[in-house]
């Protein structure tokens, strides 16, 4: 999880003086490991066996997420990069794909890594 919050669009004056304060309530029914376990369990269903869920981190926005990357790892090469990430719904488990990405991008990107990775 990250140490910072970026806020888009705020533009403040020279020399201003800001308090912010952030309080986030809600229902963890997923932990980092489960939503881990649910990634890796969507992409062996979907994609197959050379795709693997990296270590998540908690999104905070109108819901708790967890986005969690997806890495290309070739048996015999080992892990090539990122692929993509996904979003684990922290409160009942959902999983889409992130910035709208389908299955069948997720899978031109890791055969265009592997391309580049074994030329």
């Amino acid at each position: 999880m990250s140490d910072q919050v970026t806020l888009a669009g705020v533009e403040l004056p020279t020399r201003s003086r800001v308090s912010i304060k952030i309080e986030v309530s809600a229902e963890i029914n997923v932990s980092a490991f489960v939503a881990r376990q649910k990634a890796n369990r969507f992409l062996i269903l979907q994609a197959g066996d050379q795709l693997c869920a990296g270590p998540p981190e908690l999104a905070i926005g109108h819901h708790l997420y967890w986005r969690v990357p997806i890495q290309l790892t070739p048996s015999r090469l080992g892990p090539l990069g990122i692929v993509g990430r996904l979003l684990i719904d922290a409160e009942d488990g959902a999983i889409t794909l992130a910035d709208g990405q389908t299955v069948e991008q997720l899978l031109d990107q890791a055969d265009a890594l592997y391309e580049r990775a074994t030329l």
